[in-house]
């Protein structure tokens, strides 16, 4: 009920897309789109409902998820505006920042940017350089910007904010505390930037251009000890620093979980341009007819040609799986009360990583679907391209990020890996695992039978074969590195592409996991026949695409292989008769379809 009502909210002027070239131009049409969505309450939806709010991240994520069917930009700048300022104040706050900014934020009455990432420092947020030193005598702290490159850097409403939640490391009594938000004024009510803040506009991007991103750079910028985001580190009165969580590393990740929900929203605005581009090309496969071996007979649709089947239908039975897996993950998020987040952080972080790179594989595929037709821009595929392209890096690195859930599954979510701590952790991986890798039987490797083939438990028990095998080959890598003296940040370098093939495999095994408990709760037989059956689709193709390292390892022989590869043809034949109505079923509103070649 919602998400109807906001569709139809959308449905007005403001919202149509158009291609917009000068970004001076683009940005003030988002601003309005974004203030309006504030004003409308929509901004609040997942803050409390005492700030204006309706304590719903659910519907906020299906919120952000709509506004990339309108257009990119939009949903970045109320991304940053609403998620990442307003829910910085809301997750590393306390009361007083509540009632002080949280409601006026929810409004977009107090324009905001989220200041973290560093040009010279990139996704390492530990190693960020901006200070925020406390000084007793006059109960304030100064935000100071060391060198050249520690400014902060690609800052979405940089050019338009007043205040920043800046991230900085806490000086307090000579002794650094790590790094913690405060929130800085940096421009005054006639929007004239404050004194000792420099703000550089990053100009012209690849996409995204109604997003006004900048620079900012602080000298000896003197905020009130207040404005110091306190949940997780406070200073008293007395110039006291204190945390309810002792732990240095506990701290810095529990204050950057409690930011994961941003994450959540990025990969479903990826999926969501996927969805959209999927949409156009899938449509457009169902009008446009080519060849046919008679000049007297109509040209055949190209979308029943099975080398177009196979290039869309795989990526659209991962969007429904993708869906489902990141509703999940937005539940769990949102339902946690724990204060240590390490495990959906660590689902978030592999999950992020591969939803954003399929988004940007499945929209260039579709424009090369849609030929010459999906190069223009009034079909919007080139915008989307442009656009989903950074979400790969922004909200977290993908490479990093695979390396962060790599080693949480190493670690089963509890700890940080040291050279000391490490030996209880393979002691847990080698009872764990190395019972289930024992030599597969030959029968299964050879067995090519379609009851086996389409059985989720054949899919499952590969998903999980996969991961535990690499898991415990990478602990043993990293075990024989320890042993011979190298310290174990130099260990997990030398292990680091192996890292990153783990989180792929954890990533990929538990979006099937989360899609199939799902299928389970489907009560209709058809549609439940239909969702499996993509489920089905969805784990064949990863397991034909990662073939060489099944057939490496022995758990498939050559001829299965080659049987996968015709199963997932096949599988795209059977679902040609759906294609169209999975792609309504994305439930992209027909005024948010403007692509002509879309209707």
């Amino acid at each position: 009920a919602v998400l109807s009502k906001f569709r139809d909210f959308l449905n007005q002027k403001l919202f149509r897309w158009e291609t917009l070239r000068d970004k001076d131009v683009f940005r003030q049409k988002v601003l309005e789109q974004v203030s309006l969505l504030g004003k409308s309450g929509y901004g609040a939806w997942g803050y409390p409902e005492a700030y204006g709010g309706k304590d719903d991240m659910l519907g906020y994520a299906g919120i952000f998820e709509h506004l990339m069917y309108v257009d990119g930009s939009l949903a970045v700048k109320f991304g940053v505006q609403y998620g990442l300022f307003g829910g910085s104040v809301q997750k590393l706050g306390t009361k007083k920042h509540h009632d002080q900014y949280l409601k006026a934020s929810g409004e977009a009455s107090l324009l905001g940017c989220f200041a973290m990432t560093e040009t010279g420092h990139g996704s390492n947020v530990r190693g960020i350089k901006t200070t925020a030193t406390y000084h007793p005598e006059t109960d304030s702290f100064i935000i100071h910007t060391p060198g050249e490159n520690d400014n902060k850097e690609y800052i979405g409403n940089a050019m338009h904010a007043k205040m920043a939640s800046v991230f900085a490391q806490l000086i307090v009594n000579g002794k650094n505390e790590g790094v913690h938000a405060l929130l800085v004024p940096i421009r005054n009510e006639a929007h004239e930037v404050l004194p000792g803040i420099t703000v550089a506009d990053n100009g012209y991007k690849l996409g995204l251009n109604g997003v006004d991103n900048g620079k900012i750079w602080f000298n000896q910028v003197s905020v009130p000890r207040e404005n110091l985001l306190d949940k997780y580190g406070s200073v008293s009165e007395a110039g006291v620093y204190s945390s309810p969580i002792k732990n240095p590393n506990k701290r810095f990740f529990t204050m950057l979980g409690t930011l994961v929900g941003g994450r959540i929203c990025v990969a479903q605005g990826a999926l969501a341009g996927a969805k959209v581009a999927l949409t156009i090309a899938v449509r457009h496969s169902l009008q446009r007819r080519q060849f046919n071996d008679s000049i007297k007979i109509q040209e055949d649709l190209i979308m029943d040609y099975p080398s177009h089947q196979v290039r869309l239908t795989p990526a659209v039975a991962s969007a429904y799986v993708y869906h489902a897996t990141l509703k999940k993950l937005m539940a769990d998020y949102s339902q946690n009360t724990s204060d240590d987040m390490r495990q959906i952080e660590t689902q978030v972080a592999g999950l992020k990583s591969m939803i954003t790179w399929f988004s940007n594989a499945t929209i260039q595929e579709c424009r090369e679907a849609c030929g010459g037709k999906g190069y223009l821009s009034e079909n919007r595929l080139g915008d989307l391209k442009g656009d989903v392209d950074i979400f790969t890096t922004f909200e977290g690195d993908n490479t990093v990020l695979l390396q962060l859930a790599a080693k949480g599954v190493l670690s089963d979510f509890k700890a940080e890996f040291n050279s000391s701590g490490f030996a209880s952790v393979l002691k847990l991986l080698r009872s764990q695992l190395s019972d289930k890798l024992n030599t597969i039987n030959p029968m299964y490797v050879n067995n090519v039978d379609a009851d086996h083939l389409y059985n989720p438990k054949f899919h499952k028990h590969a998903f999980d074969y996969r991961t535990r095998r690499l898991t415990y080959t990478l602990a043993m890598r990293i075990r024989d590195y320890i042993k011979i003296g190298i310290p174990a940040y130099q260990a997990f370098l030398k292990v680091q592409t192996h890292l990153i093939v783990l989180g792929k495999a954890y990533s990929i095994e538990l979006a099937y996991s989360i899609f199939m408990e799902f299928c389970d709760t489907v009560k209709e037989p058809e549609y439940k026949a239909l969702f499996t059956k993509l489920g089905c689709l969805f784990a064949l193709h990863h397991i034909n695409d990662d073939a060489r390292w099944f057939l490496e390892q022995g758990y498939i022989g050559s001829t299965k292989s080659k049987v996968i590869r015709q199963r997932v043809e096949r599988l795209c034949t059977e679902l040609r008769p759906h294609i169209g109505v999975l792609v309504d079923g994305f439930g992209i509103p027909d005024h948010c379809m403007t692509a002509p070649i879309a209707r």
